[in-house]
């Protein structure tokens, strides 16, 4: 008799999720998106740095490496064990963002990486960006890296992800300006992801609501390359006033 499925909360990120899609992930991109985040705040100007849901600590690993001084804060206590294991020199620190309130002017700069912002509904991702624009000085940078809107509007529905020993099978749908998805593993396990999802000008208004100005927007972690509605990430760098 098969076990019955249990239920998980959105956005929870169970080990079905951490083993197939974060345990491997390829040095060079990781390489690439930290020379991205150098590139718009860079030494000595942008020293302190606040890594929001930091996960297992890879962008934060490698700021550290770079000469930064990193924080990293993540919920999920696999994920900042694991990260605590590696080591590498940041400093981590397990809460939950919507709790978090970082000392004001800490930092120079605040990341949040990989989809990692909009987990919530507008009115808390207002009251998350505000509390971390709080935490960086007048002048210090913000760099949220998102879901592109328009390229996942053309790309709702089924697919099947075939991954080295598994197939996991994908639903994603748009629905009022926010994007789901239903990851379905074997045995009858699942995940169910949820974002909301921001355009440049939806994102400019949000920052402006935070006290920060839009100084870029970027897609494939390159300055020069302008959002796409053929890429699926969109990267903002927004500054205090």
């Amino acid at each position: 008799m098969n076990a019955p499925v249990i239920p998980v909360e959105p956005n929870a990120y169970s080990d079905h999720w951490f083993k197939l899609f974060h345990t491997e992930i390829a040095e060079a991109r990781t390489t690439r998106e930290t020379d991205f985040v150098c590139a718009c705040a860079p030494l000595p100007y942008f020293h302190k740095v606040i890594d929001v849901c930091c996960g297992m600590g890879r962008h934060a690993r490698g700021l550290f490496d770079r000469g930064y001084s990193v924080t990293g804060v993540e919920r999920d206590a696999v994920a900042i064990a694991r990260a605590r294991e590696l080591a590498g020199g940041p400093t981590y620190i397990q809460v939950d963002v919507r709790d978090y309130e970082p000392d004001a002017s800490a930092y120079d700069l605040a990341i949040s990486m990989s989809q990692s912002f909009g987990y919530f509904d507008v009115a808390t991702s207002r009251d998350v960006l505000r509390r971390l624009t709080t935490g960086v000085r007048e002048g210090g940078r913000v760099i949220l890296d998102l879901w592109s809107p328009e390229f996942f509007s053309a790309h709702q529905g089924e697919r099947d992800l075939e991954l080295p020993d598994v197939v996991v099978r994908e639903r994603k749908r748009v629905e009022d300006g926010r994007l789901f998805v239903h990851l379905d593993y074997p045995h009858g396990c699942y995940d169910d992801f949820e974002w909301e999802l921001f355009n440049r000008e939806q994102m400019i208004s949000l920052a402006d609501s935070a006290g920060l100005d839009l100084i870029a927007a970027a897609t494939d972690f390159d300055i020069a390359v302008e959002p796409s509605p053929t890429k699926p990430r969109i990267q903002f760098v927004l500054e205090r006033r």
